[in-house]
């Protein structure tokens, strides 16, 4: 289907009507509902944000191409980049954080380069969108302080892929993500990566804000996002499938990284 005018999106509009809407200060956080089979028209939107599939899903297709996003995905929106979502699933439920221009100006932050749109290994949910989720839920008076930390983390934590970043935190990144669930080495990723040892413990923190097995902790946990939100497995089940030790090191571990229990954010 050839692309038409795309729809501009002010702040706040979304695909689908709105169960929960909250401002705080520059940013809106909600939550929306879409249809069975729900087509969208072709849209962009005017201001950043980063959505969370809680259940369903979409087909979304882009002029380049087209990607399947189920539920537990995480997703970020570079303004003005036209797209449409298609062939929605029963009871699609999606989590909406958006950025008002006036939240860079306030905090000295640049606007999360387009690039991540495209990035399919950036782990956007385990970088405090679930977190940001929570305090949307909670929504105590807390919640707004809160909510202006996580987000300036959540930026912040955006990696860029500007020049200045060495081509193989590029490739880091990519084996990482593919051999998530067969651990290697300092020794072995060096090799792979033709890089040394010293060189990727000394840079790795700097370039990913965490530490590799951190990092490695954080792709699991996506993994099992995303097994969560399918009721297919039970909580211990997903543990072992995503690579941990047992349910005990899984629940803490996921508890570490989104600020909710397994079984907390499976009832949302």
């Amino acid at each position: 289907m050839a692309m038409q005018d795309p729809v501009r999106y002010e702040s706040g509009t979304y695909v689908g009507p709105k169960i929960k809407e909250r401002s705080f200060s520059y940013i809106i956080t909600s939550e929306t509902a879409i249809p069975e089979n729900f087509s969208s028209e072709w849209h962009y939107h005017a201001n950043p944000h980063f959505s969370h599939i809680l259940s369903g899903g979409s087909k979304e297709v882009r002029k380049d191409g087209s990607s399947i996003q189920p539920a537990g995905t995480g997703l970020y929106y570079y303004p003005g980049i036209p797209h449409q979502n298609i062939d929605y699933r029963p009871g699609t439920r999606i989590f909406n954080i958006e950025f008002e221009r006036s939240f860079f100006e306030k905090y000295g932050l640049s606007i999360p380069a387009e690039s991540l749109m495209f990035e399919h290994n950036t782990s956007c949910n385990t970088h405090g969108l679930i977190r940001i989720m929570k305090e949307h839920y909670i929504n105590d008076p807390e919640s707004s302080i809160a909510i202006d930390q996580l987000c300036i983390n959540l930026v912040q934590s955006a990696l860029p892929t500007d020049k200045q970043y060495p081509e193989w935190t590029k490739k880091i990144r990519s084996v990482l993500h593919d051999n998530w669930n067969a651990p290697m080495t300092l020794t072995e990723l060096a090799a792979v990566l033709d890089l040394h040892p010293v060189t990727i413990s000394r840079y790795f923190s700097t370039y990913f804000n965490c530490n590799l097995g951190e990092y490695i902790r954080r792709i699991k946990t996506e993994h099992a996002l995303a097994l969560i939100r399918t009721n297919q497995h039970s909580l211990t089940e997903i543990a072992y499938l995503c690579g941990f030790t047992d349910q005990a090191h899984f629940t803490r571990t996921f508890r570490h990284i989104t600020g909710l229990l397994p079984k907390e954010y499976r009832s949302l």
